[in-house]
C-alpha cells in the first residue's frame, strides 16, 4: 500500500467497510471511556492485538488490563504487583503478552493471559527497559534499556539471541517486513537501521536528527525535546519520530531526510522539556526512568499521523503526510520549512470529558447490544498522553489516568 492508498478498515459491528481518509478520521469521537485504574496513578502503554480485537494496557498501579474491542468492554485485570509493569505486548496470539517490571529487576515477562500463568522470564537488562517491539514477522522480540543495550529474544528461548551495544540507545521499532528495524539515540541525534539478519555488523544506514533553526525560536540554546515514540510505517517508506513536546518529525525511512515537521498539535507530555536521556525527572507523573509509549501513531496506511494536543482538553490532531508529500489536491500543505499543520483537530466539547451515559435500553456504538458504559461522570476528558490506533478496525485509544475508546461517528 502506497502513501496515496487509503486503507480500508472495518466497522467495530464488523457489518461494514470503511475508507480511511481524511473526512473519517475527522469523525472520530470518544464513544467509550473506563477508569479501571487506581485513583492517582496512570496509563503508560497501550498495544492493539494482531486481529485488532483487543487492547491492553499497562499502569503505574501495577496492573495491566485488557479490553474487548468488538463489544467495548473491559475483559480482566492482571495484577504484576510486585515487579511492576510497562510496555506490554501482545504476541501473535491474543492470549499472550510480554512487558516489562518496573521493580525488582529489569527482567522482561512473558505472561499467559488465559490463567495468569508466566510462560517464560528473558534477564539481561539491568537498566529501565525504554523500548519493546514484537516482530511482525516471528516471535523475535527486540529490546533496549538504560543499560545502553539492544537486546534481540526468541519467545521460545529464555536468551539472547543477539545483544548491541549502543550508547544511549532508548527506542526501537521494526519495519513492516520484520527483516530490519531502527534503534534510536536522542543524546546523540542517532537513527540507526539494522538488519536483523547480521545485527552485528554496522547498521546499513545511519540519520542524524537535528532541527537547531527551528528549535531556537522557543530556546537558546535549541533543546530538542524528548523522543517519545518511534514507528515506522506500514508500507516502510516514513519513520515517526515523536516528542513529548511540540513539533514531531517525519522523516523518509530511506535517505533520512525531513519529509515534515509536523507541528500545531502539540503532544501532552508527562515530562519536563530537556529532562535528559528517557525524560525522567522528579516531576514526572510517571516516575523517574519511566515514560509513556507515545501519543502519536501512524494510521495503519501510513498516510496520516495521529497524536494527542496540549492542554487538558483531551483531543486530537490529524496530519495528513501521504497528501503533503504526493500533493494531488495542488494545494501547498508544506511550508517552505516543511512545517505541516494538522488537517483537523478534535477537541470534546467543554464538559464532555464524561461521556453521556446511554439509557439502559440503548444499542451499543461497539454493536454488542445493551451495555453499560464505564464513564466518571463528574471530570473532564484526560488529556491525551499515550495512543494507539487499531490495526485493523475503525478504531484508537488514548490514555492517561482513563482509557478511551474513539470511533468514527455519523458513518
Amino acid at each position: 500500500m502506497t502513501t496515496r492508498e487509503a486503507s480500508t478498515l472495518t466497522s467495530t459491528s464488523g457489518s461494514s467497510s470503511l475508507r480511511l481518509d481524511g473526512n473519517l478520521l475527522s469523525k472520530f469521537r470518544p464513544a467509550q471511556a473506563f477508569n479501571k485504574g487506581t485513583p492517582g496513578t496512570y496509563v503508560t502503554s497501550l498495544d492493539f492485538d494482531d486481529t485488532g480485537e483487543w487492547l491492553i494496557s499497562c499502569s503505574t498501579d501495577d496492573t495491566l488490563q485488557v479490553y474487548d474491542c468488538r463489544d467495548g468492554k473491559h475483559s480482566k485485570t492482571c495484577f504484576s504487583k510486585k515487579y511492576g509493569a510497562h510496555l506490554a505486548r501482545f504476541a501473535h496470539r491474543h492470549t499472550n503478552v510480554v512487558y516489562a517490571s518496573t521493580k525488582e529487576n529489569d527482567t522482561l515477562r512473558y505472561l499467559s493471559l488465559h490463567d495468569n500463568s508466566y510462560v517464560r522470564y528473558f534477564r539481561g537488562h539491568t537498566g529501565r527497559v525504554t523500548g519493546l517491539e514484537i516482530s511482525p514477522l516471528d516471535d523475535t522480540l527486540l529490546s533496549t534499556g538504560g543499560d545502553d543495550t539492544v537486546r534481540l529474544w526468541d519467545l521460545k528461548s529464555p536468551n539472547a539471541q543477539g545483544l548491541l551495544h549502543i550508547p544511549s540507545a532508548s527506542l526501537v521499532a521494526w519495519d513492516p517486513t520484520g527483516l530490519c528495524f531502527c534503534v534510536a539515540s536522542q543524546p546523540s541525534g542517532h537513527l540507526s537501521l539494522y538488519d536483523v539478519r547480521s545485527f552485528d555488523r554496522k547498521p546499513f544506514s545511519t540519520f542524524h536528527l537535528t532541527d537547531d533553526v527551528f528549535l531556537s525560536r522557543y530556546s537558546y540554546p535549541p533543546r530538542m525535546p524528548d523522543w517519545s515514540k518511534l514507528d515506522i510505517s506500514n508500507d516502510g517508506k516514513l519513520i515517526l519520530v515523536a516528542t513529548a513536546h511540540e513539533p514531531h518529525y517525519v522523516l523518509d525511512a530511506f535517505t533520512g531526510d525531513l519529509v515534515a515537521r509536523l507541528i500545531d498539535g502539540r503532544a501532552v507530555g508527562r515530562q519536563l522539556p530537556g529532562a535528559g536521556p528517557g525524560g525522567s525527572t522528579p516531576s514526572s507523573k510517571l516516575g523517574a526512568g519511566v515514560h509513556g509509549s507515545g501519543e502519536a501513531a501512524f494510521t495503519p496506511d501510513g498516510r496520516f499521523v495521529v497524536a494527542g494536543t496540549g492542554g487538558d482538553a483531551g483531543g486530537i490532531a490529524i496530519w495528513d503526510v501521504g497528501g503533503a508529500v504526493s500533493n494531488t489536491s495542488g494545494v501547498p500543505l508544506l511550508n517552505r520549512d516543511k512545517s505541516l499543520q494538522p488537517i483537523r483537530t478534535i477537541r470534546p466539547p467543554a464538559g464532555a470529558g464524561a461521556i453521556p451515559r446511554p439509557p439502559p435500553s440503548s444499542t451499543s456504538a461497539f454493536g454488542g447490544g445493551s451495555t453499560t458504559t464505564n464513564q466518571p461522570q463528574q471530570q473532564g476528558m484526560d488529556p491525551c498522553a499515550v495512543l494507539a490506533f487499531n490495526p485493523r478496525y475503525a478504531m484508537l485509544a488514548t490514555a492517561d489516568q482513563n482509557v478511551y475508546m474513539w470511533l468514527p461517528g455519523q458513518v
